[in-house]
């Protein structure tokens, strides 16, 4: 609750509100610019003092029957009363003085609750292609709106290349190692601090050079290339084919326990700076119908969720289905699945719900943003979902059936998909849509 009884140890007379009230006519502020607005009571498109005063007038005066809207706009608490605690709302409310956390607001309908703030679904899309026929991207990296890194297989008429960078007025391309070894994913920390993996092995540039870290010449049977995650490079997890994880802590490569065979195909982690403590999870599918989704806490993997084809039954109320990415704000860890986007809390993984439902039963491989206020997924076609805090929207105007991508980036106010497109059935260019919002 936004505001609370025993905050208040003292009585408020109405004499003393109202003095209040009028030493605020000083310094009125501009809550909001639309009329039928609780707090709104005189409903001219602003809260202030005005609606203080009348406030004050329903609360004393008997004689005067306010209208059905007067009474609603000023109980701003929606507990069917008007009296001094609605003007003491208001009166924090013009001085912008609350208790909502960051993201969070005043709700509309009950202005002594906290809802989250929305974010805007209007972004404007560009598309880009690079190389020729057997060319595609699949992983990006946003460091600004003039920095952006992507990995891939980019073929063109003068040399192959693994690798571009967008330097805010086109792409430039570059090998990465060698420029035709094909990369699979990026992790960016700095200019001097960036990590990739070909299909197995992870490699690593320093500033100065890149470094290849052969696994199997380490002693390690794993092959760990479809994806990384990593709160620095002293602390970087990989995994890839039949289960396999390797955790890299700034000097040695350490084989995990994963307790499964099925490909884990995205990983991703959440650290509390506070606590010192890290939960990471990790998830991934195969051609045989085996699915699998893993969480990482006090030293061991262990198994949140694991089934086969033969046991999705949709549940609107727990993981089902095949699980695809998976991404977590500081509150909430949101995950893909056959049947849609399902979020749950952090702490208790398995007590949540699915907040968008899906239609045609595939499980993406991204999911990701930078609050859950502003979260992006993609589906197969360029099938593009925003979800702002309140409402998803699908990007209509991108979708094109002969794109396929892989993978996806986000910042404040930009998104980046990677993949590529069939121009016809067997040619295709790799392709990239950059989102920026207006």
């Amino acid at each position: 609750m936004l505001f609370r009884s025993n905050s208040y140890k003292y009585f408020i007379n109405y004499r003393l509100v109202l003095s209040l009230s009028l030493l605020l006519i000083l310094s009125l502020f501009l809550f909001a610019d639309t009329r039928d607005l609780l707090g709104d009571v005189n409903n001219d498109g602003s809260i202030d003092v005005q609606d203080i005063i009348l406030i004050v007038d329903i609360i004393l005066n008997d004689e005067v029957e306010y209208g059905e809207y007067e009474l609603w706009a000023s109980n701003v608490n929606a507990d069917e009363t008007t009296d001094v605690v609605d003007i003491i709302i208001i009166v924090m409310l013009i001085l912008e003085i609350d208790d909502c956390p960051d993201l969070y607001s005043p709700c509309s309908d009950n202005l002594s609750i906290c809802c989250i703030d929305t974010t805007s679904h209007d972004y404007s899309w560009v598309l880009d292609t690079l190389g020729t026929n057997g060319s595609y991207l699949r992983d990006v990296a946003i460091v600004d709106e003039n920095n952006i890194l992507v990995v891939g297989n980019i073929v063109t008429e003068t040399g192959e290349y693994n690798a571009a960078k967008w330097n805010g007025t086109g792409w430039e391309l570059f090998g990465i190692y060698s420029n035709t070894l094909n990369l699979y994913n990026i992790q960016y920390f700095s200019e001097d601090d960036i990590w990739v993996t070909s299909g197995c092995f992870p490699y690593y540039w320093d500033g100065n050079g890149w470094t290849r870290y052969h696994l199997e010449n380490m002693g390690l049977d794993a092959c760990v290339g479809f994806d990384i995650w990593g709160t620095s490079s002293s602390n970087m997890y990989f995994v890839g084919y039949q289960g396999a994880i390797v955790h890299y802590d700034g000097e040695n490569f350490e084989q995990m326990e994963s307790g499964t065979e099925v490909d884990l195909l995205d990983i991703w982690g959440t650290y509390n700076d506070e606590t010192d403590t890290e939960i990471i999870w990790t998830s991934g599918h195969d051609s045989y119908g085996n699915t699998v989704f893993l969480v990482y806490n006090s030293g061991m993997w262990q198994p949140v969720y694991d089934a086969n084809s033969y046991k999705y039954v949709f549940r609107p109320d727990s993981l089902s289905g095949t699980i695809g990415g998976l991404w977590s704000s500081e509150n909430a860890l949101y995950v893909y699945t056959t049947w849609g986007i399902y979020q749950c809390p952090i702490s208790t993984v398995g007590e949540g719900e699915i907040i968008w439902l899906g239609e045609n039963g595939d499980a993406t491989e991204k999911i990701l943003g930078t609050n859950d206020n502003n979260l992006f997924f993609y589906r197969s076609g360029s099938e593009i979902r925003h979800f702002n805090g309140s409402t998803w929207h699908l990007y209509d105007e991108i979708i094109n059936p002969l794109d396929v991508l892989n993978s996806i980036d986000v910042r404040e106010n930009l998104a980046v998909t990677v993949g590529y497109r069939y121009y016809n059935p067997i040619e295709r260019w790799a392709v990239i849509m950059r989102g920026v919002r207006n």
